[in-house]
């Protein structure tokens, strides 16, 4: 089974509505929860009451429309309105994360950590601006952890939508950190979001956008696999 840890905050738990979408639903895409694997089903995260669709399940379908022959394991962790603070090292998250993937992993291979995140860290300059240190910093000690120095790790675009929201001033700073990773972090990927929209909070992508977010992630993983290929 290929492996994908799922990390992050509200857009990665998922918050789109169930009713907005077609159900994804294929044996071979199973869900680690409570220390067991199931067939997945949407909602993947149990984080918030309001948990919905995210972007994994399409992410998986498109993984398996390139390789019809495996099986995809997620394992979600994502946990809305949290800082990259909680997902360092030593941080409940991060241990919380490690713990859940090394369990997982004896069912399978990880392949690599799908990462949405930054909403939180736009309410502070200074939090917003140090992003790119302090995620590489995490990535790093993430890989050696798990004994994956190439560990892919795609990460996606904060919504442009977010401009309503005073709340998150510096949310084009933490756009500008992401962007930035993949040049300063080999295996890592950038997806933007660009035509993709909220589900009118001005907070969280629509379900019919994180389905096709999830599609741009998995195109992202694809590219990186094939250039590990060529090496």
């Amino acid at each position: 089974m290929d492996i994908f840890l799922l990390m992050g905050q509200s857009n990665m738990a998922g918050r789109g509505l169930l009713e907005d979408v077609e159900p994804i639903r294929d044996e071979r895409i199973r869900v680690f929860q409570d220390g067991r694997w199931a067939v997945a089903e949407e909602p993947l995260h149990h984080d918030r009451p309001t948990a919905g669709i995210g972007l994994a399940m399409s992410f998986a379908r498109t993984m398996l429309d390139a390789d019809p022959d495996t099986d995809i394991g997620l394992v979600p962790r994502a946990v809305g309105s949290t800082p990259l603070e909680r997902w360092m090292p030593g941080a409940d998250l991060y241990e919380g994360a490690m713990a859940a993937a090394c369990e997982a992993a004896r069912e399978g291979t990880i392949k690599a950590v799908l990462w949405h995140q930054g909403e939180h860290d736009s309410k502070s300059e200074a939090d917003a601006s140090s992003y790119l240190q302090r995620f590489t910093t995490m990535v790093r000690t993430l890989r050696e952890r798990l004994g994956t120095p190439s560990l892919p790790v795609i990460l996606g675009e904060l919504g442009a939508y977010l401009v309503a929201r005073p709340d998150f001033p510096h949310y084009h700073t933490v756009n500008a950190e992401l962007r930035k990773i993949p040049d300063a972090l080999l295996h890592s990927a950038f997806v933007n979001a660009e035509g993709l929209t909220d589900k009118g909070d001005s907070l969280h992508y629509d379900a019919r956008s994180l389905r096709t977010f999830g599609e741009r992630y998995a195109a992202a993983y694809l590219h990186l696999q094939n250039d590990l290929q060529r090496q």
